[in-house]
């Protein structure tokens, strides 16, 4: 593991993080449980409510979640600087952010007028005393490194997924904002910019660092580094002028990154199995099937009631449910394989800088998450994700994902909460030993 130009020196209690992690799972739980009620039905459009409850569960409920408690520890970790008052900041905007969430999806399902407001003034306060803290330390003279400038440009994202989030809100509402217009286009806009912008870029930002930082992998090619990240920003704003050419780019742009990311994974030093490893190339290879499906023309893709056969289901969702689950999430799980058990080990470790006597209660860091734990969550995500696929083909198939899923995620609640259990158990040793 390289750890060179790392600072530990920063980081916040470890309970904030490991709260927004455990949320994570809950969320997608919530989400199969929605599957397995809507039925069918729940398929036939990207619009219908229950979809829409559905998608935001995901994105916000699992993918954003995980990414906000990531990103506490990594701007300490990355850059030398955490957030100021982080129990206060992280508990507050935890818990405004899950009722937020849990308002706003069942403001899709019963389309109450009172259950949108709630969900608008819960997000508004939750994300944006979240965003507040983290800009507070983005704008600070921090490392100037490429994951740190990718962190300030998917950042920027977030706040204007939040903005956008806002109006489509109010205008649920009956609210309309002057000079707006609220149609289909603005709707694809917050997404792309939700998907590619705030998780895309964040993730490729991290990939910088975390691919060196554990798999002894080189760097990522200077151009990509350096130009990717900026590159995907300035082409979200291009899409609201030429649609078409800018997604196109877009799509390109993620098939040049998974040509690299394979290559850099082939060129690590140190070529062990690992599960996370497993995770990147599935993810890389899923960014390279989303070229092929988005360049197929047209004529391939027709309404899901069309029998398996004879052409593709709906285009739009498929890409989309494609590059949230077996791109974006894929992701999330690998980084989550490798976060949790190095959290907790460097932790403790800390603990351990005034007492080195205490270094004989650590465990081996194997021990916290073990590979073949990792392994069957992996191969579990492998056959949940064909089975979304085959739900958009065939609806009928909505019980065998919605129970695949659940599984799933309730197996990865289960490695969480063992390798927390584990940290509190050897920090308490630690407690113990100390006095006097």
């Amino acid at each position: 593991m390289n750890i060179s130009g790392l600072s530990f020196n920063a980081l916040p209690p470890i309970d904030l993080p490991f709260r927004f992690f455990l949320s994570g799972p809950l969320f997608i739980i919530a989400c199969a449980l929605l599957v397995l009620f809507s039925g069918e039905a729940l398929w036939l459009s990207r619009w219908q409510p229950n979809m829409l409850a559905l998608t935001h569960g995901f994105t916000l409920g699992f993918l954003t979640m995980v990414m906000m408690g990531a990103l506490l520890q990594l701007l300490p970790v990355i850059g030398g600087i955490g957030i100021a008052k982080p129990r206060i900041i992280a508990t507050t905007s935890h818990v405004l952010y899950c009722a937020g969430i849990i308002a706003l999806m069942l403001s899709f399902i019963f389309s109450h007028h009172w259950l949108t407001l709630t969900a608008l003034l819960l997000l508004s306060l939750g994300v944006g005393l979240y965003l507040s803290a983290i800009i507070w330390v983005l704008l600070k003279k921090i490392s100037q490194g490429d994951s740190i400038n990718g962190f300030r440009l998917a950042i920027a994202c977030l706040v204007i997924v939040l903005l956008l989030g806002v109006f489509l809100l109010t205008n649920r509402v009956g609210i309309t904002v002057p000079f707006m217009t609220i149609d289909i286009h603005f709707t694809d806009f917050h997404a792309l910019v939700g998907l590619v912008g705030w998780a895309g870029i964040l993730i490729i930002s991290v990939s910088f660092q975390v691919l060196p930082m554990f798999h002894v992998a080189p760097n990522m090619p200077k151009y990509i580094r350096q130009y990717l990240s900026i590159s995907l920003f300035v082409l979200l704003f291009f899409y609201s002028i030429y649609a078409e050419f800018a997604l196109s780019l877009i799509f390109i742009s993620h098939g040049i990154y998974a040509v690299t990311l394979f290559y850099v994974i082939g060129q690590r030093k140190r070529k062990v199995a690992d599960t996370s490893i497993k995770y990147w190339q599935l993810a890389a290879a899923t960014l390279l099937l989303l070229n092929v499906l988005y360049f197929l023309p047209d004529s391939f893709y027709v309404p899901a009631q069309t029998p398996l056969w004879m052409a593709l289901p709906d285009k739009g969702m498929l890409l989309t449910a494609i590059f949230i689950y077996s791109y974006l999430v894929s992701v999330i799980q690998g980084m989550l394989l490798k976060i949790l058990p190095f959290l907790s080990y460097t932790h403790l470790q800390q603990r351990c800088l005034i007492d080195f006597s205490a270094m004989q209660y650590i465990p081996h860091m194997h021990d916290f998450l073990s590979k073949k734990q990792g392994m069957v969550l992996y191969y579990m995500h492998i056959l949940s994700g064909l089975s979304l696929i085959a739900v958009i083909f065939n609806p009928s198939l909505y019980i065998v994902f919605a129970i695949l899923l659940v599984i799933e995620f309730l197996w990865l609640l289960t490695l969480m909460v063992k390798c927390m259990r584990l940290y509190f158990s050897v920090n308490q040793k630690i407690n113990l030993s100390n006095k006097p």
